[in-house]
């Protein structure tokens, strides 16, 4: 615990794991500058993936505090057991600087810096490996201003003096906050004694680095070198990448300290050696570069998104919609009485999503309209309950909490026009964008209809009046365009404030084929273009399916090649989904086929004159319907392996949630089309008990609550006849 939060040990039952739960105090995590930056910076560490960073599972904010769920690692911080047990021997610690040097190398070429290097930050599992964490105060690199303008943050201790002196922030502060951590470990001491900030701060910006050898004669000479090369005072001088660093490293102490290990110097991308150890038969040597020796980011990202759509942190990997996005921009921009709202409509699979999230946002954070980098912003899907997701987004951004938000918003439908001023930081100095995806879900979703019309007249009113500085973008599905347009004023909103999504021409479509491999360095076959191309062209809402198509593609590159055979081996952007999907399901053993047809059932809606939409489902509702969980996780396991499944947390209870990834897996998956024409009627009474279950839960299993008569008999026709699997609550409500 701190003056800033606290980190407490918890377990997470419904996945049954140990988690790191910490949480940021109200009075820092209420500050309007960390509101607009909590969410952006939070989702771009969350998307951070290596072994030696720590996962971060969650995070949330709203007016209690801020909150970050991370793995738990039981060998505590590598500040403790420098305390406990002092230096390290000089291969240990090459060890250790091999897996946080390769951790480092993934945040920087995902434009993070760390900014903070500390033993603090750096944890250790049961067998001393090392892990980085606290990633909360990174900074993204991608702006035109790399400099540091929240004043000076980091720990005077390893601070580096471009922090001390708001300079450019780039990959050798961290190289400088490692050198000096290193040094630590080596001597088991701080490099400079202080025994104030100032005093720290004062020896960082002109005093060298102590000789090692003033405290350890046993060391090589030359490590002194290295660690003054590490923490030079000119960012110019120190190592181009961590990489480097730790090679450098591993030569000053003597290729003696491998003797009796198998291995071989390779080359890496950055030009640097370096040794991988084969020593440890129960080490898989994997093309992501997990080894025992050391680990390094040999697997460059896959820079394809499958079949999820696009977020706010994967807007260098989104190409192909500049046009649209200016477009876009431009109707914020309008000057309008009702250009505080704008739907963006189009095809399932057209990309609605993800030019808002990945497209505009970024360009409003860039300033792309005038003080928009200075906008709050906050996201929600309305769910089967809109007010309760509506109550959570405006949480997020509340600076203050208040007791009767929910009551208030479901009072009248002026409640959020009325909240607004009470609910946004700096009001009314700075605008509260909220993004509402999947529109359709208040069509499909919401069984009341008094509750959808009361919502749609609460944005109507809030984006309608004047002078107030609340903004809502909602993306719909084209076939649903007509839905709203049956509520008389909110149709007169959409009429408009409509903006719509056209297919790509060629020219776009080449360049979302190959700007996200050309930005890691890959090179895209111009036959591979040309046959992409021409599958998708004329395919309507094809955009996920080409995605997926490149993501397996690129698991399958020659070298640095994405070439044309391999996109035709994938089955190519009309069959690579559907052969994933079938694939996977014929390689299960019986009992797992059966379960993955009754999680299927779960996360599908019905169309009802629409095409049929995924649907959200708790993990504790699909791990409920089997009595073997184990069974069910595996399922989740291997369809989330390739990125059919998405996994998330319910905004309000953080419970965790499963998502079919796309429609376009419902359309293209022929056995998924069968299981559902041939269950039709029995997925609608099953639906009709769950939501009679729910309601008998939220009253507190109120016997008035239980069905009766013929729809009793109903349901206990569906339960006799095991076409579908209940969940544990539906059994009992029968």
């Amino acid at each position: 615990a701190g003056g800033f939060g606290a980190v407490y040990r918890a377990h997470q039952a419904i996945v049954d794991r140990e988690v790191a739960i910490k949480i940021i105090l109200p009075n820092y995590a209420s500050q309007p500058d960390f509101i607009r930056r909590f969410e952006s910076e939070a989702q771009l560490v969350a998307r951070l993936e290596h072994l030696h960073i720590v996962p971060l599972y969650d995070y949330w904010r709203d007016p209690s505090g801020a909150y970050l769920i991370m793995r738990w690692l039981r060998g505590g911080s590598l500040q403790g057991h420098i305390k406990k047990f002092g230096p390290w021997p000089p291969e240990q610690a090459a060890h250790l600087l091999d897996q946080i040097a390769a951790a480092l190398m993934v945040s920087h070429r995902h434009h993070v810096i760390h900014r903070d290097l500390k033993p603090a930050n750096i944890l250790l599992d049961e067998d001393g490996n090392a892990y980085l964490t606290d990633f909360g105060i990174a900074k993204d690199l991608g702006g035109d201003d790399n400099r540091d303008d929240t004043g000076v943050i980091g720990s005077p201790a390893y601070m580096s003096p471009e922090q001390i002196r708001s300079g450019p922030i780039t990959p050798q502060t961290d190289i400088y906050g490692l050198g000096m951590v290193m040094y630590e470990v080596l001597t088991g001491e701080q490099p400079f004694a202080g025994t104030t900030a100032s005093d720290l701060i004062i020896k960082q910006l002109g005093h060298a680095l102590p000789e090692l050898r003033e405290l350890r004669t046993d060391l090589p000479g030359d490590l002194n070198r290295v660690l003054q090369k590490a923490t030079a005072k000119d960012p110019r001088e120190r190592y181009l990448d961590a990489l480097a660093f730790a090679k450098d490293f591993r030569h000053a102490i003597g290729e003696k300290s491998r003797a009796g290990e198998t291995g071989t110097w390779i080359d890496v991308d950055s030009g640097d050696e370096i040794f991988i150890s084969i020593s440890d038969a129960t080490t898989r040597l994997q093309i992501t570069g997990e080894m025992l020796g050391i680990t390094i980011p040999l697997e460059i990202s896959n820079p394809y998104k499958g079949l999820r759509a696009f977020q706010e942190a994967d807007a260098e990997d989104f190409f192909g919609r500049d046009i649209l996005i200016q477009h876009l921009i431009h109707r914020l921009n309008e000057k309008h009485p009702l250009a505080h709202f704008l739907a963006v409509v189009g095809p399932s699979g057209s990309g609605k999503s993800s030019v808002v999230k990945a497209g505009v946002l970024p360009a409003l954070r860039k300033n792309a309209m005038p003080g928009s980098d200075r906008w709050f912003v906050s996201e929600m899907t309305p769910g089967a309950d809109p007010i309760s997701e509506l109550e959570t987004a405006l949480l997020c951004i509340a600076p203050q909490p208040s007791d009767d938000m929910a009551q208030r918003l479901r009072a009248t439908p002026n409640g959020l026009l009325e909240l607004l001023p009470e609910v946004l930081p700096d009001y009314p100095n700075c605008d509260f964008l909220l993004v509402i995806d999947q529109f359709e879900e208040v069509f499909t979703q919401v069984e009341n209809e008094a509750g959808r019309a009361h919502f749609l007249e609460s944005l109507r009113i809030a984006t309608s009046a004047p002078n107030i500085p609340f903004r809502v973008i909602i993306t719909l599905r084209a076939d649903f365009y007509d839905r709203p347009l049956l509520y008389p004023e909110f149709g007169a909103l959409m009429r408009e404030r409509t903006e719509v999504v056209l297919p790509l021409s060629a020219e776009e479509l080449e360049r979302a084929i190959a700007g996200p491999a050309e930005r890691v360095g890959m090179t895209v076959e111009p036959a591979l273009i040309a046959g992409v191309i021409a599958d998708v062209r004329e395919e309507p809402g094809a955009l996920p399916l080409l995605q997926y198509a490149l993501t397996e593609v690129f698991e399958r590159r020659e070298g640095k090649n994405l070439t044309l055979d391999a996109y035709h081996s994938s089955g190519g952007a009309l069959g690579a989904l559907a052969r994933r999907a079938e694939d996977l399901f014929l390689d299960m053993p019986e009992d797992e086929r059966q379960a993955t047809r009754q999680l299927f059932m779960r996360l599908v809606t019905l169309g009802e004159g629409t095409e049929d939409t995924r649907r959200r489902a708790r993990w504790a509702e699909l791990i409920s319907m089997s009595g073997n969980s184990q069974l069910v996780r595996g399922v989740l396991d291997k369809f989330g392996k390739f990125r059919l499944f998405t996994f998330d947390n319910d905004p309000q209870t953080r419970e965790p949630t499963v998502e079919v990834a796309h429609e376009a897996l419902i359309r293209q998956w022929r056995r998924l089309r069968e299981w559902l024409d041939d269950s039709r009627e029995d997925l609608r009474m099953q639906r009709r008990l769950t939501s009679a279950t729910e309601e008998w839960l939220n009253q507190k299993k109120d016997p008035s609550f239980l069905a009766s008569g013929v729809r009793l008999q109903q349901f206990e026709a569906l339960a006799n006849s095991e076409r579908l699997a209940l969940t544990q609550q539906e059994s009992e409500y029968i």
